[in-house]
């Protein structure tokens, strides 16, 4: 049946679970909270998963999977699950206010035809790996106003979109980037984020999964209050800022802030230009060359930089 083999895969990764209501639901061990009894319930019919006691929760198994950072082979594992029980998630109410993706998203997994192999092409151009679609839940467009756009989908640390980023894919294109019409006071890819290692902040979606560690976008170049609140009360100590050239002000002025609230920052020379043109090798050297930020060090760059 498609529920043992779906709870198969999870026990593979999440340890033995054990049998509730009647044998609709399974329990797990808590990834987020890490209790010490198993306390995360998942419906083996819909995939809906919370924690009751730190609400940890998510519409789909996916999510959860990937906030585990589960192994490529497990993603197609649960993709097959999926398609050989034509698994829907229509039925999902969901409120009308939450943000959707836009109309025509197709995941890359599941497309299919000369479309579908322009957006991989594109990708893979700039870097972007297989592995890196399925962690990132990347989709395309064919059709409508963004057709010929790669969508990436950002979700909150419960598993619910927070906001998505659009780039056509079509030299020809005059408008490049589309981002929803919806508040930037989330935080980028949090499902994905460790707040308790250290992280690093950049600008743009691309610029995150080109880092390939601990990255935050900002999709922009201002630090969200949401964000600002996590980096300041969480566990976070040494923070790595990586935003662009034109935005050293913003950084000195993030930079001097948060060194008051006791964190260690770097602040990352780029050569003018974006991580995601530097390449995972180029900015594995910057990372590793980096030097913690002193409040001398902060004054000589303001100086310079007036």
């Amino acid at each position: 049946m498609k529920e043992d083999r779906l709870i198969y895969l999870l026990e593979s990764l999440l340890g033995k679970s054990k049998s509730a209501r009647g044998g609709d639901e399974a329990v797990f061990s808590c990834p987020n909270c890490n209790h010490h009894k198993k306390k995360l319930t998942l419906n083996k019919l819909t995939q809906k998963y919370q924690c009751w006691v730190c609400g940890f929760k998510g519409a789909r198994a996916i999510q959860l999977l990937k906030f585990i950072k589960a192994p490529y082979t497990a993603f197609q594992e649960l993709k097959e699950i999926d398609a050989q029980y034509n698994f829907k998630t229509s039925h999902v109410e969901k409120p009308k206010d939450q943000l959707q993706l836009p109309e025509g998203f197709t995941t890359l997994l599941k497309g299919k035809g000369l479309i579908r192999d322009k957006a991989y092409h594109y990708l893979k151009s700039r870097g972007i790996t297989a592995q890196d679609v399925v962690k990132y839940n990347i989709g395309y467009i064919e059709e409508g106003k963004l057709a010929n756009f790669i969508i990436i989908p950002s979700y909150d640390r419960h598993g619910s979109l927070n906001y998505w980023v659009g780039r056509s894919f079509d030299p020809q294109a005059y408008h490049k980037h589309k981002l929803p019409p919806t508040s930037k006071d989330i935080i980028g890819f949090d499902m994905l984020c460790n707040f308790n290692i250290p992280i690093i902040i950049c600008e743009g979606a691309f610029d995150a999964i080109a880092i390939k560690r601990n990255a935050v976008p900002l999709f922009g170049k201002r630090i969200s209050k949401s964000l600002y609140k996590e980096l300041v009360r969480g566990r976070v100590k040494q923070i790595y800022l990586a935003l662009d050239q034109d935005a050293i002000n913003d950084s000195l002025k993030y930079a001097k802030e948060l060194m008051a609230y006791g964190k260690e920052i770097f602040l990352l020379e780029l050569e003018g230009k974006d991580p995601s043109d530097l390449g995972f090798e180029e900015m594995t050297r910057i990372l590793q060359n980096a030097k913690p930020l002193t409040f001398q060090g902060l004054v000589e760059k303001k100086i310079l930089y007036q």
